[in-house]
């Protein structure tokens, strides 16, 4: 199961904890994939998951054009591109339903390219978030 290590953390309360729900949901549906849920099980739990992903990057991005950080343009553009991968996840899904290349593909990607953005854009962001507020 994934988790928050420390090198994640961004120093910015409201988004280190929608990391940790991020990650929780990440987990849910980790968890659906290894017990072979059913596909309307597995369906709640990538919908639910993509409602978040939604949710929280329109949140970071809101603080980011609040605090005038100067790589906004290009953050929009990560998430915009995440948001779309998750979709064409989400879609080959309610084609071919759960599959064990589906669910490794899903995986690889979702811890991949979450733990790479947090860890190097997010914790970035932070950074520039907490000179800011000095």
């Amino acid at each position: 199961m994934l988790s928050l290590s420390k090198d994640m953390e961004t120093g910015v309360e409201k988004i280190d904890t929608q990391h940790r729900e991020l990650i929780n949901r990440i987990n849910s549906l980790l968890e659906a994939g290894e017990k072979s849920a059913s596909k309307e099980e597995t369906q709640k739990t990538i919908d639910y998951l993509g409602e978040y992903i939604v949710k929280h990057f329109g949140d970071e991005e809101e603080i980011q054009i609040k605090s005038n950080y100067p790589q906004y343009a290009e953050h929009k553009k990560l998430h915009t591109y995440y948001i779309d991968e998750f979709a064409k996840f989400k879609n080959e899904f309610a084609e071919k339903g759960n599959s064990m290349e589906f669910t490794m593909k899903l995986n690889n990607s979702l811890i991949n390219w979450i733990v790479k953005h947090i860890k190097g854009n997010d914790v970035e962001f932070g950074k520039f978030y907490k000179a800011q507020a000095r």
